[in-house]
């Protein structure tokens, strides 16, 4: 009973193997209309069905028991190999983009090639029995069941390596349907949701991010609505409580028939870069020192506010504010000391002012100040006259008391300017007019600075054109040998011979000289007109004989200034002793590596250095033995009244006399205008006199003609 029928069983296995390529044939013209098969080449789209047909025949040859037979009817068929030719066709066609309806219509159109061809050669009197079908459409269902599920697990394989793919990478990747049901969430996602990857599908994206519902929805439904490409960039707060920013990128998949099937979506966390964009947009509007606004955006303030005051009818002003002596305590106490004050001078000021005014750094130790709806100029006073005394007061530096005070310039808008670049450049005259009157003060603009100022500039861009026009001169004051009553020295003094024919004193521009730069240029000129000259009077004299030369400030201590200083040396050396080099006491008092070391390349060169306008500034004889100076010259304020109005001065000269002489210095006296001073610098024991009572400043060839005199 139980034992394998074997009758007509390899009838129909026979007619596979016998017609296999026309059945073939007729299979590959039904093939050809599934629309993932239209393209493949005929090797590929028939690669496994021969195979598929050689097995079945061979399970029709195969005598088969009627349990087994019923086992096989129910799906109960021993599980075959993974590698059979139906399993393999079913993992290609997965790979080859069919569907699984794609994959049972190529079966069913495998069994109907098989039976028409049966019944077109001839076949259809001998009819197939019962058992003939069934065996043979078991067979069918049997290569279908493994294609299928190889299907099932190839698809299975590249929808895991697409989410081992989508999960490698940080970013965020979705795929929702048209109402936001979550179809499919990679790790990085469920992560920052806080669930697990498949309890993510059970939500719609926008649930899962309410503070941002309505802005996702909008998008998914207008990607849905529009099928083009949604953008955006959200911040949302992930399970961990940190806060992230995303940009995000929505995309329509399109079905078949054209309609919007599904969303997908990737998003990328730009919070790096947010941060990063940031900082630059803070740098380039903040001041990274004081984190107040910077030139930029004080700039970008003041024209918005002046539009703001023209709109509303209220007044504006600005506050141009410079500290006076940071310098002095930058280079004094370094410039971590110095970036300190900045930032306590910042605080101060901005603990003055309303939230709605601006203040900023707008360079070095400048700062400004936007005061918005003024109603009362008194309010403007009120302020600064508040600034004022809280930059006053003591700042604890490095463990240290540090005393500083501010120059204040104000300009009002609209009377004192109407554009950001007239009412700032106005606000900055009245604070040098502040300066000059003595400091921590303020100085309201005027329109007799406006016309100063522009007479300064042109003095200024004329100074620019003297050198290059030969107007510039120099002219020597001889200095006396009080004990002998003879020319030994001269000092080389600049003069400017102006266009319009007028002769221009040093006071007049060389301060400019100084603040514009050119103080460098000049100073260098002088000292190659000076040392051929000192070279030619001595040799005339007979006698040494030396010119002193004054040398700015800023040339030992500002990087501004432009110095030739090799050439210099290289001219002083040449000189030696004929040269001194007069410098303030403001240099000695710097005492910073740079100005060290100028100072002993001038003396290594034989050039003697004298002090000017001693007694004038902090008068340190500690300074006078460090640096090895050779002469100190009394200012004409104290020569000029010692015997008159000012006994005190005569006492001051006396001091000065005697310190320096114990010191091994020389002492020079300026401003001598009269027999008595003279006699009276004599009996003090001074060294050398100079002024109008031997002779004015003159040129080479009238100290040359003098020297000749006194030889004769």
């Amino acid at each position: 009973m139980n034992q394998p029928s074997d009758k007509h069983e390899a009838r129909l296995a026979r007619f596979i193997r016998g017609n296999l390529a026309a059945i073939l044939q007729h299979w590959d013209a039904f093939a050809r209309s599934i629309p993932a098969a239209r393209h493949m080449p005929a090797g590929r789209l028939r690669d496994h069905a021969a195979g598929i047909l050689n097995a079945i025949a061979d399970d029709l040859d195969q005598p088969q028991t009627p349990q087994e037979q019923a086992d096989k009817a129910r799906g109960r068929a021993p599980p075959h190999d993974a590698g059979t030719e139906a399993g393999l066709h079913g993992a290609g066609r997965m790979s080859a983009g069919f569907t699984v309806n794609d994959t049972v219509a190529e079966f069913r159109a495998l069994r109907a090639s098989v039976m028409r061809l049966w019944d077109e050669r001839g076949n259809g009197d001998a009819d197939l029995t019962g058992e003939d079908l069934i065996r043979f459409n078991e067979a069918i269902d049997q290569a279908l069941t493994e294609s299928l599920q190889a299907y099932v697990v190839e698809k299975e394989h590249i929808t895991h390596r697409f989410d081992t793919l989508l999960s490698a990478t940080p970013d965020l990747h979705f795929i929702v349907d048209t109402d936001g049901h979550i179809l499919y969430a990679n790790e990085a996602l469920a992560h920052l949701l806080g669930t697990p990857a498949e309890s993510a599908c059970a939500h719609r994206l926008h649930d899962l991010c309410p503070a941002f519902a309505a802005q996702i929805k909008r998008d998914l439904r207008a990607v849905a609505e529009t099928r083009a490409v949604g953008r955006g960039e959200l911040r949302c707060v992930a399970a961990d409580g940190a806060q992230h920013t995303y940009r995000y990128v929505i995309m329509p998949v399109l079905a078949a028939d054209g309609s919007v099937d599904a969303l997908t979506g990737t998003a990328r966390n730009i919070s790096e870069l947010k941060a990063s964009e940031a900082k630059i947009l803070r740098n380039a509007y903040y001041d990274s020192l004081t984190s107040l606004p910077n030139r930029t955006l004080f700039r970008e303030r003041l024209d918005h506010d002046m539009r703001h005051a023209a709109r509303t009818g209220f007044a504006l002003a600005l506050l141009f504010v410079d500290l006076d002596g940071f310098k002095e305590v930058n280079d004094q106490l370094g410039h971590d000391a110095g970036d300190q004050l900045l930032r306590q001078c910042a605080q101060r000021l901005l603990a003055c002012v309303r939230a709605t005014d601006t203040v900023a750094r707008i360079g070095g130790d400048e700062f400004t100040v936007i005061l918005n709806e003024i109603g009362q100029v008194a309010v403007v006073e009120m302020l600064a006259g508040e600034l004022l005394s809280e930059l006053a007061r003591p700042f604890s530096i490095a463990g240290k008391q540090v005393q500083l005070s501010a120059s204040i310039g104000i300009s009002l808008c609209p009377q004192d300017g109407r554009q950001p670049d007239e009412l700032l450049r106005n606000a900055d005259q009245a604070m040098f007019v502040a300066k000059r009157a003595g400091r921590n003060r303020f100085s309201y603009f005027t329109s007799a600075m406006r016309d100063s100022a522009s007479a300064r500039l042109k003095l200024i861009d004329e100074l620019r054109q003297a050198l290059a026009r030969g107007e510039l001169t120099v002219h020597y004051q001889p200095i006396v040998e009080l004990a002998g009553e003879t020319i030994v020295k001269a000092e080389a003094l600049v003069r400017w011979r102006h266009p319009d024919g007028s002769l221009v004193l040093p006071e007049r521009f060389i301060g400019i000289a100084e603040e514009t730069g050119l103080i460098g240029e000049i100073d260098a000129w002088v000292l190659s007109q000076a040392v051929p000259c000192a070279l030619r009077l001595a040799e005339l004299s007979g006698t040494p004989f030396q010119v002193s030369v004054n040398k700015s400030p800023l040339g030992f201590m500002s990087r501004l200034v432009k110095n030739s200083w090799e050439r210099d040396l290289a001219l002083l050396g040449r000189a030696g002793s004929r040269i001194a080099i007069e410098i303030t006491e403001g240099v000695l008092l710097d005492d910073s590596p740079g100005v060290r070391a100028k100072l002993a390349r001038l003396q290594q060169a034989g050039v003697q250095l004298a002090i000017d306008d001693f007694g004038t500034g902090y008068s340190s004889m500690a300074y006078l033995n460090k640096f090895k100076v050779d002469f100190l010259k009394i200012d004409q304020s104290f020569v000029r009244d010692m015997l008159t109005t000012k006994p005190d001065h005569r006492i001051f000269a006396e001091t000065i006399i005697a310190m320096a002489h114990k010191l091994g210095l020389k002492v020079i006296a300026e401003g001598v205008e009269t027999a008595a001073q003279r006699d009276w610098l004599r009996q003090a024991g001074c060294d050398y006199a100079q002024g109008f009572l031997y002779s004015r400043a003159t040129s080479e060839e009238g100290v040359a003609q003098l020297l000749c005199a006194a030889g004769r």
